[in-house]
């Protein structure tokens, strides 16, 4: 919980900056870590006002402000660094439901929340087992923004002599590059913000159930091969079908849709759940059903899941549309009888149709292959649903699902079985309808 601020550049000359070496930034780590652990008066644990409801922790960050005119300066330094790193002297093993836990919460036996500073874009998070992971805060870029910065440098190769099991560490006594102790103050209001953030941190962290399915049966190239539909939209449909067999009713459903082709474009929302979705999953599992028959109501629903997608896509979704004009609507006053009052909402906002609309049980997202990540999440938009990312590679596919503890949703580890069973009997229609049937021919 103790923040510095470490110098990754060097200036040679007025307005000329070079980046500083390798080993340099590891001696600079390396004082840094010196210092927090001869430290004889820590700072309170300020990053865990990141972890509270954002209301809270504006109030948190008001009060702050006035304890100290260092503070000022310490956030700003925050706020503008190119990126955090979360240093953590523990660690939780490699299993994914503890590890990815551990990973973006903190350790839970410190209190869920600590060491981290949730509203940077991006945070690299490294544990002192070497596992490393990367959270990011959504607001200024999408999320495949970070996972390819993550797995560009995961890419670079590693130096011969950082990849043998001998490292020596460079010594804490050299002089290393420049890193400053931001020092905060407290007092009685402030712990007691600190307090009701660990509290709430807490209770968040545990009432999550996060988990990742690495299925390597087969991937795109064989949904384009032998399935014969695009593999987007044939990982919706598994979902689709999963949720169903889980809970004997479909659902809204988001889909991100990249929307930047456009100047300053970000994203659409793609509405996975349409009549055709609905066919093929009310179908696919009644017996009469035929193999052909599944197939077909497939092909159907991933064609027009193609479509909305590309629609999306090009700008034309509804869904962004709508919540501009409930915004504008929501904000709009006029004069009546010489008094302001706020606009009544237009009737489609208020209509339980619209709504139901909009209550995405199935929040999903697919990013690139990811070859070189063990897999990616977020967390679910609604405490009865699941927030599904996945990355579809050539030979397999990860799916990093988040739901609650809570009665109106399976766990993970249950919504992960479903959700293999499902890709495998897609998998026998797929193979009777398209190799089958073909070798019979």
């Amino acid at each position: 919980d103790q923040v510095y601020r470490l110098d990754v550049y060097k200036e040679l000359k007025k307005g000329f900056w070079v980046l500083l070496s390798t080993d340099e930034i590891e001696k600079s780590l390396l004082n840094l870590i010196h210092h927090v652990e001869t430290l004889s008066k820590p700072s309170p644990p300020i990053p865990l006002l990141t972890s509270w409801q954002r209301d809270k922790w504006a109030v948190a960050r008001n009060h702050l402000l006035t304890l100290d005119p260092d503070h000022r300066d310490h956030l700003k330094t925050i706020e503008d660094a190119l990126f955090a790193v979360a240093l953590d002297d523990h660690s939780n093993g490699t299993a994914y439901p503890a590890w990815t836990k551990t990973a973006f919460c903190g350790h839970q036996q410190l209190g869920h929340g600590h060491n981290r500073w949730f509203d940077k874009s991006i945070t690299l998070l490294i544990e002192n087992n070497g596992m490393c992971a990367m959270s990011g805060e959504h607001s200024p870029v999408d999320a495949v923004v970070v996972s390819w910065i993550f797995d560009y440098m995961l890419k670079e190769p590693t130096p011969g002599e950082h990849s043998h099991r001998f490292i020596h560490p460079l010594s804490v006594s050299e002089p290393g590059g420049s890193f400053e102790h931001l020092v905060f103050r407290s007092d009685a209001v402030l712990d007691t913000y600190l307090a009701q953030a660990q509290e709430e941190a807490n209770q968040v962290a545990e009432l999550s159930d996060s988990n990742v399915l690495v299925f390597e049966d087969y991937g795109t190239d064989w949904i384009k091969k032998v399935g014969r539909v695009p593999p987007d939209a044939f990982y919706q449909m598994v979902l689709q079908l999963a949720y169903y067999r889980a809970h004997h009713q479909v659902t809204a459903t988001y889909e991100t849709a990249a929307t930047r082709r456009y100047l300053r474009g970000r994203t659409e929302t793609i509405r996975t759940l349409s009549m055709e979705t609905k066919a093929f999953v009310e179908a696919f599992d009644v017996p009469d059903t035929t193999n052909k028959e599944r197939y077909e109501l497939l092909v159907k629903a991933t064609t027009t899941h193609r479509l909305y997608t590309q629609t999306a896509s090009d700008g034309y979704g509804c869904d962004r549309h709508l919540f501009s004009l409930r915004l504008l609507n929501a904000d709009h006053q006029m004069y009546v009888n010489g008094r302001r009052e706020t606009v009544p909402m237009h009737p489609i906002f208020t209509d339980p149709v619209f709504a139901e609309s909009q209550h995405w049980r199935l929040s999903t997202s697919g990013l690139h292959a990811g070859i070189r990540l063990m897999g990616t999440g977020f967390g679910t938009v609604y405490h009865d649903g699941y927030g599904i990312n996945y990355m579809a590679a050539p030979q397999l596919v990860k799916f990093g699902i988040e739901c609650k503890h809570v009665a109106h949703t399976k766990s993970t580890a249950e919504f992960i079985q479903i959700i293999q069973q499902v890709l495998m009997d897609l998998k026998a229609v797929c193979q009777e309808v398209n190799l089958d049937q073909h070798a019979k021919l």
